[in-house]
């Protein structure tokens, strides 16, 4: 090769990249989608939609949401899994879609780890023990003493089987080593309803629907799932700290896109969904719905969903929980 060949050579490869490094850096280009894969309403849905704006003005594209709720949110988490990898299909979703599901469904139309690439770890939603105040137990060991002296007699209300009310609840059983029944429901809403009226007596619920029904005095609370006590609950001590030591349930919202989406672009979303949840309004919002705000890397991410998905997946077998999808 001559010294004019070398030399257009050389300025072509300086073109190649500096093309990659313009188109990497130009996106967004056109409007992206964060799907949602459940209705309006939920953990992931709220985030998003206060994340959205944000990431809107920041990155000089729309960025809108789309709901696609059905089959316990697999058909969202399928549809996201065989999206093209170019940064225009994001995933906003819970523990329900990447660690839940799996155990449930042998036949997952997706692969909660090989299909998606992990971006951030939004934020934790406490669950809260609560039970009907005419209950005999004012506190968790107190509950657990009646539990053990009354094996079979009481119950625990869900949203549903294979739903994270419902694992929360078979967790409690197992670890208290408690004999109690779970009284599935659509929905989390008539189950608190049936606690409330005491023909049921316990349920794990999310903190905000339980808030005020807790406040009246409809239901009293005795523990809280995650490690810190929630903010919204402060007098209301953790499950850990109130008699059941190691014990840990919540559900989480997470964000991430299709496995194989360039890093640039993943770098770039992780920076932007920082510097949202860092700002004060949106802050104040989540805090005020009870989310206790994370903000992790997507390696950190990635940890979690493994962990959250071993932990899930062990109890799930051990039960012998089959979908009701």
């Amino acid at each position: 090769m001559n010294w004019v060949s070398r030399l257009l050579a050389g300025w072509f490869g300086v073109v190649l990249l500096c093309g990659g490094a313009l188109a990497q850096s130009a996106y967004p280009t056109k409007t992206v989608r964060i799907v949602i894969p459940f209705a309006p309403g939920g953990v992931p849905d709220i985030i998003a939609r206060l994340l959205s704006p944000k990431m809107t003005e920041a990155m000089g594209q729309p960025f809108v949401v789309d709901n696609r709720p059905g089959a316990g949110g697999t058909l969202a988490a399928a549809h996201v899994a065989k999206s093209d990898p170019d940064g225009y299909t994001l995933f906003m979703t819970t523990v329900s879609t990447q660690a839940i599901a799996p155990g449930l469904m042998p036949n997952l139309p997706y692969d909660p780890a090989a299909d998606f690439t992990p971006i951030s770890h939004i934020a934790n939603v406490p669950l809260v023990l609560v039970v009907t105040p005419s209950l005999p137990a004012t506190n968790l060991k107190e509950l657990i003493a009646l539990l053990k002296a009354n094996p079979g007699k009481y119950d625990f209300a869900s949203s549903g089987t294979g739903a994270p009310l419902h694992l929360a609840g078979e967790l409690f059983k197992a670890m208290s080593k408690t004999d109690i029944q779970h009284v599935p429901y659509k929905g989390s809403a008539p189950a608190l309803t049936d606690v409330i009226a005491g023909r049921v007596a316990m349920v794990f619920d999310a903190v905000p629907p339980a808030l005020g029904h807790i406040q009246s005095g409809r239901l009293r609370a005795l523990g809280v799932g995650t490690k810190e006590r929630s903010a919204m609950l402060p007098d209301v001590p953790t499950i850990d700290e109130a008699g059941l030591p190691g014990y840990e349930a919540y559900t989480w919202g997470a964000f991430f896109a299709p496995a194989k989406t360039p890093k640039p672009v993943v770098d770039r979303l992780h920076a932007e969904v920082t510097k949202a949840l860092a700002q004060p309004d949106v802050r104040q919002r989540l805090t005020e719905l009870g989310y206790q705000i994370v903000g992790s890397t997507p390696d950190q991410l990635d940890r979690h969903v493994k962990a959250e998905k071993e932990k899930w997946g062990k109890l799930i077998r051990d039960v012998g929980i089959k979908a009701e999808l």
